[in-house]
């Protein structure tokens, strides 16, 4: 028979190991438990983060193509006209057909020379039977000159726009005739549609201007 003073050690010895295993085990537990997962809050405003930077990719690609445009009609003048752009992350794609050889390569030399353009990829080619020789209707040739004015006075001012009231221009229709400008589309609010018509108003070469602008409700 164990005695009485031996059984009260015993089992506080082993009350004393039990629980020094119940704390390296909440140890262990507590260190082998994972980080906490970001919470809703926290991938919200990643995502919000990821929304914006998208948006400011778009307007910074919309800018760049608006002054390569500027640009490919005060160098290429009607042949300007020809040449489609696209802009992607700050790449430039060009493509169409132009009516004299020495605009295929010019074409590229004028995208690539525009701030902000990383790389150009040119797709441009001569049309058929192209040569330097202009058509010799008058009647056709003033028709060119005065489409290639007006697109470009219509480039400059949607150009402007974006630098100005930003994103909101995306909406903003900008139409030239001989010089007549007129705008239409939506705009969030008064501010902006005072401050698109200041700009184009502003813009050389508009003798009249027209706002058909609508503020969104």
């Amino acid at each position: 028979m164990i005695p009485t003073t031996d059984r009260s050690s015993s089992l506080a010895r082993a009350v004393a190991v039990a629980a020094a295993l119940m704390l390296g085990l909440a140890a262990s537990g507590r260190a082998a438990s994972p980080t906490p997962s970001p919470g809703v809050g926290a991938r919200a405003g990643d995502a919000i983060d990821r929304a914006l930077g998208a948006v400011s990719d778009e307007l910074a690609d919309a800018i760049v193509k608006t002054k390569i445009r500027v640009a490919m009609l005060e160098h290429l003048k009607s042949d300007g006209l020809r040449v489609q752009v696209d802009v992607r992350a700050g790449v430039v794609n060009l493509s169409g057909e132009v009516q004299r050889r020495a605009d295929q390569k010019l074409a590229e030399q004028v995208a690539a020379s525009v701030d902000g353009v990383k790389e150009v990829h040119s797709k441009v080619t001569v049309a058929a039977g192209a040569g330097p020789t202009p058509p010799p209707v008058a009647g056709f040739v003033g028709k060119v000159e005065r489409s290639f004015d007006d697109a470009l006075l219509e480039a400059r001012i949607k150009g402007r726009l974006l630098e100005e009231i930003g994103k909101a221009a995306f909406k903003i229709e900008v139409s030239a005739v001989d010089g007549v400008v007129s705008l239409s589309g939506i705009v969030p609010d008064e501010a902006r549609e005072k401050l698109a018509v200041k700009v184009a108003q502003g813009t050389g070469g508009v003798k009249e201007l027209h706002d058909l602008l609508k503020v969104a409700p």
